[in-house]
Formats: structure tokens, C-alpha cells, sequence
């Protein structure tokens, strides 16, 4: 494989992991679009017309393509002619449908499907935003009632890519008028411990399992190696929900608190950021911060400045998103090769994200004393891909998104044409050989088509993605595997319930909450905690509190 399609190959990947291809209404992807058309005859006049010039069984109604209309984000600034993309019309043949298309700049989407919403002029599949959009007109009449219609039954492949108290979550009004759709391999934890491979080994410890472990380990590196810091962090944008960028969740978990998150018990909710054991995460916090296990500048560095840190070898261990330990480890291994003088005269080194971490260990969550943790997921889903009310037959457009959904059919409405657009090697998934195939100007196969891989995805569902992980190259996929496959991950029990207030003050809250415990970290007296609580509350979060309440009940029909 050459180095050029390595890295087009790893680009497209990270692009899936990061929500780009969720943009459109159907999902997107640079090299393709949504929409085309292929030789079958579609409208029923044609279609009457050839039963009657036919004495053969299939020519029915029901044998000809159903058409759909779909409404498509593209990118503009690529060449485009859905007519001749080659997986869309594998997948019309294989679904018996014709994917009647209205392209759209992608920046613009979402204005101009609201505009398709608002004059009745909606596509049959829609890819919607949960949080506002979706509520809002599932509430007008603009989607089908679904609530009959998904069952074990008849839409086993949707069940199996979106869990029924999935869908009792996205519920409006008590019935379902959509299918969740997240993105990549389901929501899950994005996040992963990293700590230097060497500096470990040299200590003669292990991987720690524990925080308690974990602790005794950064007191051993800090005796052995005076001028590196043994847990680095830096700083998130103020107010945000996390607090510190996710800089100490190993910590924070391994109390069972994570910042930000609203709990849920019995029908009555709190935050972490009140709760008594985050005053004891920040005890524990302080206690290390006064040991010199925390870097001194972590309330105030930017992550670019902790790299340089790690890139040196001035830092042991830090809080890190999924796939960026496969460049920081080739960072640390061209620092090492100039401090011994053998990095070659070009300073470059062979992209190494097929081979084994050289110099990184990554490990999950850090249980406490109880043997329990927590990790902060995202949402499980954040938007829906409902069926028009005005689609001609509803019950045989959910057909279709069923069929889509089979495993055989995923690979092709994902991934593109085996042989051509991906290959298997050795029972695994390669994503590699559409490099060879397409002109990156012109965007075309050597044949003249486009190849519209991952635009023509129905409704994937939280799982998603088919074959994603073994698609990695082996760091990438060492590194999401160690991330979402943490069985502590919690969700935010505030999700998808409506609190006017909790849009009105929580970053203002999140703010408060992030000045204050950074001054404990750093010494302040815990009391600040105890201030912190009450203000918490009388500031808006005893009437998010209540509101969160108020809509759950109403939501769970209580």
C-alpha cells in the first residue's frame, strides 16, 4: 500500500468519527451526493404501461423502482452528476428504488429543508435535527406515526441498530415519528488514558486499573523523573459543559461524579457538580495538585502547548481524544530520534499507523475504592430520519429503510462496491482501494463515474458504520476500541427533557463551576464548594431542578 493511500484512507475515516458525513439530510461525503437516476421506468403511467405489454408475472405495480425524494447536502465546490454515480445505482437495484434528488449547498441544508417544511414540500426521508427542529414538526403533522410500525416483527434490522428504550427516548408526545440516528459505531466515550510506554516500564509497573494505583504510579515517576509532570491538562473554553476539556475525568470518575452531568433517580434529578463525592474528587485532586502530580499551568495552557510537553518528554500521562495518540506517539518518536541524533536528513518518518504504539499505552476508566467509575458518553442520539406525512406509502418506504439496514446491504450503502470501493483482506475490511479509483480533481472513476460511498445511508442508527473498527488502521482502531468499549459510560440524564431555564443559565453556572473548582484544585478551602452548592441553586439550578422533573413526568407519562 502506498503512503498516498494511507493517508486519503485515514482522512475519510476521521471524517466519519467527527460527524461530518451527519451534516446533510442523509448523510453526506465529499466525493458523492444523495440523488440520480438510473434506465428503469419509475412513473406509474410507464410502469402501467409495461404490465400491459407483458405477460409475465413480475411486471406488476409492485416490481417497479418506488421512487424517493431526497433531499441532499453537497459539497459544490466538487463536480458532481448523481446520474452517474455507480453506487447509487447499485443500491436503486438492490432496494428497487429510484432516488429522485434536489441537491443543496451543505452549508445551507438545514435553511432549506426548513423552508421545504414550512411549504409542505417534504422529502420522503428526512434527516433532522432532534433537539429543536424534529420536536417541532413531528408536533405539527409533518412526519409519519411510526409507533405502530416498529416492532421485533417487522423491522428487526432497525431494533437491532436502535434499542427500543432508545426510541422510548425519542418520543414526542408518547409516539415514535422517527429512527435516532448518532453517527460512527453508536455515541459512547471518545476518550482514553495515555500514558508513556517507556517512563512506565522504567518505573517496573504496570497498567494501573485503579486511581489508587494510578496514584502511587505518578509518585514514582515524580521521584524518578523530577522535571516531568506526571499528569498533564489544560484548559476548555469557559463554560463549557465539561469541565478542564476532560482533562481529570479518570479522577473524577473513579469518584462516580463527572462535571456537568445531571443525574436522574426515582424521578428526581441533580447534578453532579453538587454532589457530596465530587467534594471529595476535589479533595483528591488538591492532594495531588500539592504533590506536583498536576502540572501548575494546567487552568491556564492551551492543548497545544501540553503537547509540546509530551512531545519533549516532560509529560508522563494526560487525558486525550481517541485518535490523537497515533501522531502525538510519531511526535514523541522524532523528538527522541533528534535528542539521539538519528532522525534521517529529511526529518520525516514512515507513517507507522499500521504498527503497534511505540511509545503510548492507553487505558480506560480508573475505578475507585468501591470498584466503580463513571465516563462521561455523549447524547445516544442527536438527530432522527423520519418519513414524510405526505410520502404515498409510508408502511413501503419503512420497508426500504428496513432493508437498507440488513448487514449485506449496510456494506453497500456505506462502504460502496466490494472489489471496487473497499476490498477484504484476510477476513478484514480494507477501505483502501477507492484511492486507485478515483481522480481526486475531477472526482470520477476511470470509467467517468462518481462513486457516491456513504451518501445513500438510511437511517444507520446508533450502530452504524458496519465492519468500522477492523476499517482502522491498527492504532486508530486500538485507540476507538479502548474508548467506546469503557463499560463505566453514563449519559447525561437531562438529555432530550425541556428546561427553559437550563438554556438560559447553565453556562453562566458551568462558568461559576469551573472558577471555582480550579481555586480548590489549587489550594483553595474546600468550603468554596459548600458556597459553590448554594449558589448553584439559588442561581437557576433548583429551578432546572424542578423543570427537568417536570418534564420527565411528562414525558414518561407519569
Amino acid at each position: 500500500m502506498s503512503k498516498q493511500k494511507k493517508k486519503w484512507s485515514f482522512g475519510v475515516l476521521a471524517a466519519v468519527m467527527i460527524g461530518t458525513l451527519a451534516i446533510s439530510g442523509c448523510g453526506s461525503n465529499n466525493n458523492g451526493a444523495n440523488g440520480g437516476t438510473n434506465d428503469q421506468p419509475a412513473n406509474t403511467t410507464t410502469s402501467a404501461a409495461a404490465a400491459e405489454t407483458t405477460d409475465t408475472p413480475e411486471a406488476t405495480a409492485d416490481s417497479q423502482p418506488y421512487e424517493l425524494k431526497w433531499l441532499k447536502g453537497q459539497d459544490i465546490s466538487l463536480p458532481y452528476d448523481p446520474s452517474k454515480d455507480v453506487i447509487k445505482q447499485a443500491i436503486e437495484k438492490k432496494l428497487n428504488i429510484k432516488i429522485i434528488p434536489e441537491m443543496v449547498d451543505v452549508q445551507q441544508y438545514k435553511t432549506k429543508l426548513n423552508l421545504k417544511m414550512s411549504s409542505g414540500d417534504i422529502p420522503d426521508v428526512t434527516r433532522i435535527d432532534f433537539a429543536d427542529d424534529f420536536q417541532k414538526y413531528a408536533q405539527q403533522g409533518a412526519f409519519v406515526d411510526l409507533t405502530d410500525m416498529i416492532n421485533p416483527t417487522d423491522t428487526p434490522n432497525i431494533l437491532k441498530e436502535v434499542p427500543m428504550e432508545i426510541f422510548e427516548q425519542a418520543k414526542v408526545n408518547g409516539k415514535i415519528y422517527g429512527i435516532p440516528y448518532q453517527g460512527g459505531p453508536g455515541a459512547g466515550y471518545r476518550w482514553d488514558l495515555a500514558m508513556r510506554t517507556d517512563y512506565l516500564k522504567e518505573a517496573g509497573a504496570t497498567v494501573p486499573k485503579t486511581l489508587d494505583e494510578y496514584y502511587n504510579l505518578l509518585k514514582k515517576i515524580k521521584e524518578a523523573k523530577p522535571d516531568v509532570t506526571p499528569l498533564g491538562g489544560y484548559t476548555a473554553q469557559i463554560g463549557q459543559q465539561k469541565y478542564a476539556n476532560n482533562s481529570f475525568d479518570n479522577i473524577f470518575g473513579a469518584f462516580s461524579v463527572t462535571p456537568g452531568y445531571f443525574t436522574e433517580q426515582d424521578g428526581k434529578f441533580s447534578n453532579y457538580d453538587i454532589d457530596p463525592r465530587m467534594r471529595e474528587a476535589l479533595l483528591f485532586l488538591q492532594k495531588m495538585y500539592a504533590e506536583g502530580l498536576i502540572d501548575k499551568e494546567f487552568a491556564t495552557i492551551k492543548e497545544e502547548q501540553l503537547r509540546a510537553k509530551l512531545y519533549s518528554g516532560k509529560l508522563f500521562s494526560y487525558m486525550g481524544w481517541w485518535s490523537t495518540p497515533n501522531d502525538y506517539d510519531m511526535q514523541i518518536e522524532t523528538n527522541e530520534l533528534i535528542k539521539s541524533g538519528k532522525l534521517a536528513a529529511d526529518g520525516k518518518l514512515e507513517n507507522q499507523a499500521e504498527q503497534p504504539f511505540k511509545y503510548l499505552t492507553l487505558t480506560g476508566s480508573l475505578v475507585g475504592a468501591d470498584g466503580k467509575a463513571v465516563a462521561p458518553s455523549g447524547a445516544p442520539f442527536s438527530q432522527m430520519s423520519a418519513i414524510s406525512a405526505k410520502t404515498k406509502d409510508p408502511k413501503k418506504v419503512l420497508s426500504i429503510i428496513e432493508e437498507s439496514l440488513s448487514p449485506e446491504n449496510q456494506m453497500l450503502t456505506v462502504w460502496g462496491i466490494e472489489g471496487e470501493d473497499y476490498t477484504i483482506i484476510d477476513g478484514k475490511m480494507k477501505n483502501v482501494t477507492v484511492t486507485e479509483l478515483v481522480d481526486p480533481k475531477t472526482q470520477q472513476d476511470k470509467n467517468g463515474n462518481f462513486r457516491g460511498a456513504q451518501a445513500y445511508t438510511f437511517a444507520p442508527g446508533l450502530n452504524g458504520w458496519p465492519r468500522y473498527l477492523e476499517s482502522l488502521p491498527l492504532r486508530f482502531s486500538e485507540a476507538l476500541g479502548v474508548a467506546i468499549n469503557n463499560p463505566y459510560q453514563i449519559t447525561d440524564a437531562s438529555n432530550y427533557l425541556d428546561s427553559p431555564t437550563k438554556i438560559a443559565k447553565l453556562v453562566e453556572l458551568n462558568t461559576m463551576r469551573d472558577a471555582v473548582f480550579t481555586q480548590i484544585i489549587m489550594g483553595g478551602d474546600i468550603k468554596k464548594f459548600d458556597e459553590f452548592v448554594e449558589k448553584w441553586k439559588s442561581q437557576g439550578g433548583t429551578q432546572i431542578l424542578a423543570e427537568l422533573e417536570e418534564s420527565f413526568k411528562k414525558k414518561s407519562g407519569k
